[in-house]
């Protein structure tokens, strides 16, 4: 792919273009083996002549000198506030069309924790999608999501469940669109323990974490976007629990909203203000798009609240069972 033209001097180390659900990311970086391609399943990798729907250009030893973007972000990245709580050093932000350049130091922290996640959103805000922080798996013609707050447990279900007869999707990020779920191909990471086999996993950028591809490890789903017919909560509270009770729809649609809603969850609010030219009107009617189409999908299916030890036999085959009723027994 030929370079854009302010660009041409930078010599590049990693070039990959990779898939993030329904875009093509060219990820460039004048680092050799850039570390934030270990975020990225080997399946989301796409072959050489792959013409990305973005292109993300992350320097730290050559600086093209573009001027730095007036965005909220962009200015929290150069004062070295990232995203949520996240801080390191400080970043330039220059954005043109549909190339984003990053230039600092360690921006393998910037990657995944933020720009996937923000090009997600602007693909869905404009496409009339939406973007979800769940799992995804199923078992037959139909997806299942599974959302819940960090450590409840979403990971390992998924893990426990794809190890024995349950395809997967993914573990973390979703567009939902037309009823439909598609997943991001990445590389999962979890902490240790039972469920997780050390030699097939890598060191993940948290060192208390590992990095899993599921998809070395897993039947997978990889081709088109799947049908959505049911919502589980995971709430894993102890060994050897198993508790599954169907939520009323409001009840599964607060929960849902706080701890799946990618725009809530991952604090893109002034992301979706500027990607709405700093419109406050254009950004509530987006928002309110959003959040009807969160609640319809949420209200047209059962929803469960999972609290199970997958680990044990018992409690394993009888959410397979669910999974093959699709969430209907």
């Amino acid at each position: 792919m030929t370079q854009p033209p302010l660009l041409r001097s930078v010599s590049l180390r990693t070039d990959q273009v990779v898939r993030i659900g329904p875009l093509t990311l060219r990820i460039a970086s004048d680092q050799a083996d850039f570390p934030a391609l270990r975020y990225f399943s080997r399946a989301a990798r796409m072959p050489v002549a792959t013409v990305p729907d973005v292109e993300l250009w992350c320097l730290s030893e050559a600086d093209p000198g573009l001027p730095a973007d007036t965005t909220a972000r962009a200015l929290n990245f150069a004062s070295g506030y990232y995203v949520t709580d996240h801080f390191g050093p400080p970043v330039r932000m220059s954005t043109s069309g549909n190339r984003i350049v990053l230039v600092g130091d360690h921006l393998e922290r910037l990657v995944w924790p933020y720009i996937v996640k923000y090009l997600l959103l602007r693909h869905t805000a404009t496409t009339g999608g939406l973007f979800l922080k769940a799992a995804a798996l199923a078992v037959g013609d139909g997806a299942t999501l599974v959302v819940g707050r960090g450590g409840a447990g979403k990971s390992v279900l998924v893990t426990g469940l794809c190890r024995n007869g349950a395809t997967y999707i993914t573990n973390s990020h979703v567009v939902l669109a037309d009823g439909a779920v598609q997943g991001v191909a990445s590389t999962m990471r979890m902490r240790p323990g039972p469920w997780l086999d050390q030699a097939a996993t890598t060191a993940a950028l948290d060192p208390s974490e590992r990095l899993v591809d599921p998809y070395d490890v897993f039947p997978h789903h990889a081709g088109a976007a799947m049908p959505l017919r049911a919502v589980w909560i995971a709430d894993f509270r102890a060994p050897g629990e198993h508790d599954v009770q169907q939520l009323a729809p409001d009840e599964a649609a607060g929960i849902v909203e706080q701890f799946g809603f990618g725009l809530n969850v991952y604090r893109l609010e002034e992301d979706l203000l500027d990607l709405c030219g700093g419109d406050y009107r254009a950004f509530s009617t987006q928002y309110g798009r959003m959040r009807a189409q969160l609640l319809a999908a949420v209200a047209n299916c059962p929803t469960y609240r999972v609290r199970s030890d997958v680990q044990l036999t018992a409690h394993r085959d009888q959410l397979l069972q669910l999974l093959c009723d699709g969430g209907t027994s």
